[in-house]
């Protein structure tokens, strides 16, 4: 493997500069809204090129095959573009979507599958064989690189800031001025970035003792963890699984997998030969390691059982990836204990050669139109819903708007034009999920509002109207989460207007409201059941509906004292 030390610095610290320079005019063009402002598509694509292609260059350019390495960099360059462009364009309209969750997830699974994919262009370009020995030792090598530069640019933030500190203590503010501005921190800290990277790959043989070092750590966890898997599968025919699935068994099962994975390749890392152990130890590992399909399958059965309970969400999809990876590792390496038993390690690294392109593939994949789970999310909610398994006010709208970007949003707006008629309080639950107050067109209109209310008797008038909308718009979270609304006229006082109550279903309770008219203008008050506050039971809408309303003299008057008026508040 190359020693990509000799490197000239003044060229990486250059692309760090330019990488800098191309950020802060991405971040210009967001805060003066200048384009590619307000095209998520092409800022997604453009960050994407600007982190990911500069930081793989840093990490894998050499002397002896820097124009092998920039060939390949092309077609990946255009390759992670056009990733970054569609993941953006699923966030459009940009002003109406929650993208955190998509953002997260989009920087997560880039990350891996461009750290997972340099590791194998460090060969490639070098003209080399894949193997294991040379993909472990590049993958601790970026890993250790990556975190000791960026520790050395955030520390050298660090003194900027004690820098322009003390100088404004002293009532000299420049430095502190200076060192806050965005034109002045981009290129100086991703210069420093890349300055940690020259430092740190010309330490590369102290990057090897890290290595070991680790490997010395994890030994003894290694054996504890697998000693803990095996008690654990003991015990489980004595607790049964109903106690695994109500504390989210399957999760826990997946961990324990994955950091059982890790730990044996941190400790037998990347010789064949190796023996970190004791024959018996060693025998003991690998009986845990062929013990792992049987975990696969238990957190299969615990997994299977929600999706067909609850069907499909973004969180069970990923769940069912990471199951699928975990489960080709643990029968590749069964594979090998069956085949090999105490020289099993040489399966460890065919199949970790051929995995590692497997989930470089699959983080590719996962931001891509061929594997996106928001559209297999939507059409597995609209499935159950034109099959009657669900019914459309039992949507969990806000899932669709902060977890499914923009298929979760294009799919409410075709439920929207499909109930606006059968079902209008739908529509404006819609409505107000993505209404901003600061531009009026969004909010839900008057006559949408009226159109969702059920009037059970009597008219409603059209000051009362206007009331109603007002006290709607004002409180418009409230929208978001009620399913119907009714309102029914009742005479409480024998004087014209009417007295009104007004019911609002919403996702966990019911709302009862009185409007009344007094002083020339409508008023509202609050109801409450008798010994609890709000009505909360499901059959209260019927009898709601059906029902005549009585008035009921109260048990105790009000008391006057001079000219103080008190009200009695009793439960009996």
């Amino acid at each position: 493997m190359d020693n990509p030390s000799n490197v000239p610095a003044k060229l990486l610290v250059l692309i760090s500069l330019l990488q800098g320079l191309i950020l802060l005019l991405l971040h210009q063009s967001i805060e003066f809204e200048f384009w590619p402002y307000q095209q998520p598509q092409w800022l997604f694509s453009f960050y994407t090129l600007a982190i990911a292609a500069p930081t793989m260059l840093l990490l894998g350019l050499n002397d002896q095959h820097g124009m092998s390495m920039l060939k390949i960099m092309l077609p990946i360059t255009l390759l992670l573009g056009l990733i970054g462009f569609y993941m953006g364009y699923q966030v459009i309209p940009i002003a109406s979507i929650n993208y955190s969750q998509l953002l997260v997830i989009y920087i997560f699974t880039m990350l891996i599958a461009c750290f997972k994919g340099l590791m194998y262009l460090q060969q490639l370009s070098s003209n080399e064989t894949i193997s294991y020995h040379s993909l472990f030792s590049w993958s601790w090598r970026n890993f250790l690189t990556l975190a000791l530069a960026g520790l050395f640019a955030v520390s050298f933030w660090g003194v900027l800031m004690l820098w322009g500190e003390l100088f404004k203590a002293i009532e000299i503010d420049f430095f502190h001025t200076l060192f806050t501005e965005k034109w002045f921190y981009y290129p100086i800290l991703s210069m420093a970035f890349g300055f940690g990277i020259v430092i740190f790959r010309n330490l590369s043989h102290v990057i090897d003792t890290i290595t070991r070092l680790q490997q010395a750590l994890m030994k003894f966890l290694l054996v504890a963890l697998v000693l803990v898997a095996i008690l654990f599968l003991v015990a489980l025919p004595f607790s049964g699984l109903e106690p695994l699935w109500n504390s989210g068994g399957s999760t826990l099962i997946l961990w324990m997998m994955l950091l059982m994975l890790f730990f044996v390749n941190a400790v037998y890392q990347d010789d064949p030969q190796a023996r970190p152990y004791p024959i018996l130890l060693h025998r003991f590992i690998y009986l845990g390691l062929a013990l792992l399909p049987i975990y696969a399958a238990i957190s299969f059965y615990g997994l299977s059982l929600r999706v067909e309970q609850y069907g499909w969400s973004i969180a069970r999809c990923w769940a069912l990836l990471i199951w699928s990876l975990l489960t080709l590792f643990s029968i590749g390496y069964l594979v090998g204990v069956l085949k090999l038993r105490d020289n099993w390690l040489q399966q460890l690294n065919v199949v970790n050669i051929a995995m590692g392109i497997v989930v470089l593939v699959v983080m590719l994949l996962v931001n891509s139109p061929l594997l996106d789970f928001r559209k297999w999310v939507v059409e597995s909610q609209l499935a159950q819903l034109s099959q009657g398994e669900i019914n459309a006010n039992d949507l969990e709208l806000n899932y669709f708007k902060n977890s499914l970007a923009a298929p979760g949003f294009n799919a409410l707006q075709e439920l929207k034009q499909q109930h606006e008629e059968s079902n209008p309080s739908l529509g404006v639950r819609i409505t107000s999920l993505y209404a901003n107050k600061k531009v009026p067109s969004s909010l839900v209109s008057e006559d949408e509002f009226i159109a969702a209310i059920n009037v059970l008797s009597g008219e409603i008038p059209d000051d009362l109207k206007e009331y109603l909308y007002e006290q709607a718009v004002h409180s418009g979270w409230r929208m978001t989460r009620t399913k119907s609304y009714y309102i029914k006229s009742i005479e409480l006082n024998n004087q014209a207007p009417f007295e009104y109550l007004f019911l609002e279903k919403t996702t966990h309770s019911n709302s009862l409201t009185l409007y009344f008219w007094q002083d020339g203008k409508w008023l509202n008050t609050g109801l409450s059941k008798q010994g609890q506050h709000g009505v909360g039971k499901e059959g209260f809408i019927d009898v709601f509906k059906n029902s005549v309303i009585q008035q009921r003299a109260p048990k105790w008057p009000d008391i006057k004292i001079g000219d103080y008026e008190f009200q009695i508040n009793s439960r009996y």
